[in-house]
């Protein structure tokens, strides 16, 4: 019995990713072929998008449709899967591949930061399998989380830049970088939104002066100059647009006047408002469309939903234990440490623009600033580097993950399967 006891504490973060790998691809498997496309973030207009590509084996015009102004990657993926299987259904398998692809790529950026703690790592990548806001969007039709996907494509190679001291490195893990940032912008322009992150490890490196400055000035012009070329063809599609792109209409767009207690109020916490506090809350929006399904994309609305609550509740000790992480991971590592705070202040500083710009619920979510998930996972794999920590992580993340796929798990009379 012993025996057994010290096997499983030894190996139990592999069977912990093993069961929610499982259960995360049951969970998907089952929901797909119940959910219809129109639903979720505009997939109507997605599905349009590629119907259009395989009826006409072009692009559409831009100002087609309300989707049709979007980069083209992920449209052109789901067109060839429904040119090859018949059916706009084969669009909806998509996600759940590009989920595990994109905790594939944070597991990289993890051993980087972790290179001896395999343990804390692969409980990162679990706290992201886990983690509601990913988990909605598998069954949708929706180039956000491909988005996602490079955008940690990107961050994860500026960690591999921020230590390197080999100029043969840097101009490889520079070239990455900006293969990735032009694929990004090729699946959604929002991607632009880790630029200031890009900018700021670059400019660090100069002053670092570990590689040649002038070699990094050259460098960095290249980059700029490519990258600028690869994309200028989808700016210029976008903006033969009828009406401007979401990322012009953000850009251009004068102040809302919201109230100021929408930025601070607190009240949706004692009320347990777990699904309307977008409409008067900007913490309450976002922890709602982070720990919960609070905008109700899967779920049927209720007043009170038990499983809804403890997703909810979990992310009380979640959250905390994740900022407490990033501020252990900055007392022992301070450049990884501080670059991890960066990326999570920066998503909430595009996601505090973006509600002044745009008065509408939908905006309320983090939903558009997936990649505060890295920073998510990053502190959750340094908190679990605390012993004392381990054993409340473990049942956190099972509990969640349990939870969460029951909660998810759609039945045929619910209102996302017409």
């Amino acid at each position: 019995m012993m025996r057994l006891f010290h096997h499983l504490k030894k190996y139990a973060h592999w069977y912990l990713l093993g069961y929610v790998f499982i259960l995360s691809w049951v969970l998907a498997l089952h929901n797909i072929p119940l959910y219809h496309y129109k639903h979720g973030f505009d997939g109507a207009g997605h599905v349009d998008y590629m119907t259009y590509i395989v009826n006409n084996g072009q692009l559409p015009a831009a100002e087609l449709g309300w989707e049709t102004h979007q980069s083209p990657i992920y449209y052109w993926i789901g067109a060839g899967l429904i040119s090859l299987f018949g059916t706009w259904k084969a669009a909806q398998y998509i996600n759940i591949f590009i989920l595990w692809i994109t905790i594939g790529v944070a597991i990289y950026g993890l051993r980087i930061i972790f290179p001896k703690k395999l343990e804390a790592v692969l409980i990162g990548a679990v706290s992201l399998a886990a983690l509601p806001m990913l988990n909605i969007f598998p069954v949708m039709v929706t180039n956000e989380l491909m988005n996602t996907m490079w955008s940690l494509a990107v961050l994860v190679f500026l960690l591999k830049i921020l230590k390197t001291t080999d100029e043969k490195k840097y101009f490889w893990n520079s070239f990455f970088v900006t293969v990735f940032f032009v694929l990004g912008y090729w699946t959604k322009v929002s991607i632009i939104m880790i630029s200031p992150l890009i900018a700021g490890v670059y400019i660090y490196k100069i002053f670092k002066g570990e590689i040649p400055r002038l070699r990094q000035f050259i460098l960095g012009a290249l980059m700029l100059v490519a990258v600028l070329a690869a994309c200028y063809p989808v700016y210029m599609r976008a903006s033969q647009s009828v009406g401007p792109s979401n990322l012009a209409l953000v850009a251009s767009s004068k102040l809302v006047k919201r109230p100021l207690d929408f930025y601070v109020r607190l009240d949706w916490i004692p009320k347990v408002d777990m699904y309307t506090t977008q409409y008067y809350s900007l913490l309450g929006g976002a922890w709602n469309s982070f720990f919960n399904d609070g905008h109700n994309v899967l779920t049927p609305f209720i007043a009170f939903h038990k499983k809804a609550f403890i997703l909810w509740s979990l992310g009380f000790v979640l959250f905390p234990l994740s900022l407490y992480g990033l501020y252990r991971l900055t007392k022992k590592d301070r450049v990884y440490g501080l670059f991890s705070w960066a990326v999570g202040l920066a998503m909430i500083a595009v996601f505090i623009y973006y509600n002044t710009r745009s008065g509408h619920y939908s905006a309320v979510r983090l939903t558009y600033e997936t990649p505060i998930v890295l920073a998510y996972a990053i502190g959750i794999a340094s908190a679990f580097n605390s012993s004392k920590l381990k054993a409340l992580i473990y049942i956190c993340l099972c509990i969640q993950m349990t939870i969460m796929a029951s909660f998810y798990w759609i039945l045929p009379w619910w209102h996302v399967t017409k």
